[in-house]
């Protein structure tokens, strides 16, 4: 599911506000189910106003919490319900590279750009948030509760002072580093794309939003990087995560089938056998 659109196709449940296109977010979660499967076309600041969530991708977990602010970036992830369950509030503001360009380009001079990190691969970041910041963000909650529409001139300038005051945290070197990259125009690589997604069930087309391309340029780009196309290459790397899985771990059949991608066991089973011609469980069975 792509997060940003079901954010923006339910307003009656994520109360919004928009900055010239860019769309901000006060809610309380909806969330029922233990865990869901997300992906976003668009980076995305995340702060906690009360509650916990928990965000994986692949083999790690980030506990989404008031003391701690996330830059989201494009790509696909498990949001969880914790253990200790508790309504979560969150304010999410999206922003879309043109615009942020703008904005970075207008505080350039006030930004250390020399010696920064090397961008993380990880879709989820951690940012410092101090009381400066936290002041800012909560400052644009009492909009939310507004009918009228608002002067872009209101939120634009609140907008930019948190942005501001986040990239020049001396702690947030990492995120400083990302929205550099994004000014730049760097392309991200299709293997960065595919190794860190591959095992969500995603479309063709869905994947190309996370790449940041039309789908025929990544299809192309795809093709041109791993010598086959996108449809083999996911079949052949998901089967051979399920192999692993299924030779080492306890995870049940039903577990493989979703940390691996594939639409549903009966689905897995059968590309399995057309593969191996065994059965997920003969399999396990004959090589565990």
């Amino acid at each position: 599911m792509n997060i940003y659109e079901i954010h923006k196709g339910n307003p009656d449940i994520f109360t919004q506000l928009y900055l010239k296109d860019q769309l901000f977010c006060y809610y309380q979660c909806p969330q029922k189910e233990k865990i869901v499967q997300l992906y976003s076309n668009h980076n995305q600041l995340t702060f906690t106003l009360g509650g916990q969530r928990i965000l994986r991708q692949g083999d790690k977990k980030w506990t989404l919490t008031q003391d701690k602010g996330f830059l989201v970036k494009r790509g696909a992830f498990l949001q969880e319900l914790p253990n200790n369950y508790s309504d979560w509030k969150v304010l999410v503001l999206y922003f879309k590279d043109d615009y942020l360009k703008k904005v970075f380009e207008e505080f350039r001079p006030h930004f250390v750009l020399k010696n920064l990190p090397e961008v993380k691969v990880e879709m989820i970041e951690e940012f410092t948030i101090d009381e400066k910041i936290q002041n800012i963000y909560e400052s644009l909650l009492p909009y939310f509760s507004k009918s009228q529409l608002l002067p872009d001139s209101i939120f634009e300038g609140k907008f930019k002072e948190l942005l501001f005051n986040i990239l020049i945290h001396p702690s947030n070197k990492q995120t400083l580093a990302y929205i550099n990259q994004i000014v730049d125009e760097y392309t991200i690589p299709i293997w960065q794309v595919m190794e860190s997604n591959y095992y969500y069930d995603l479309k063709i087309s869905e994947f190309a939003e996370i790449a940041n391309r039309s789908t025929s340029t990544f299809r192309r780009d795809f093709i041109k990087h791993y010598q086959t196309s996108p449809g083999k290459w996911l079949t052949a790397k998901r089967l051979e995560k399920a192999t692993s899985l299924l030779q080492t771990s306890n995870k049940t059949i039903s577990e493989i089938t979703f940390d691996c991608g594939f639409k549903n066991i009966s689905h897995f089973s059968r590309i399995f056998k057309e593969k191996f011609k065994l059965t997920p469980t003969e399999y396990r069975a004959k090589y565990s």
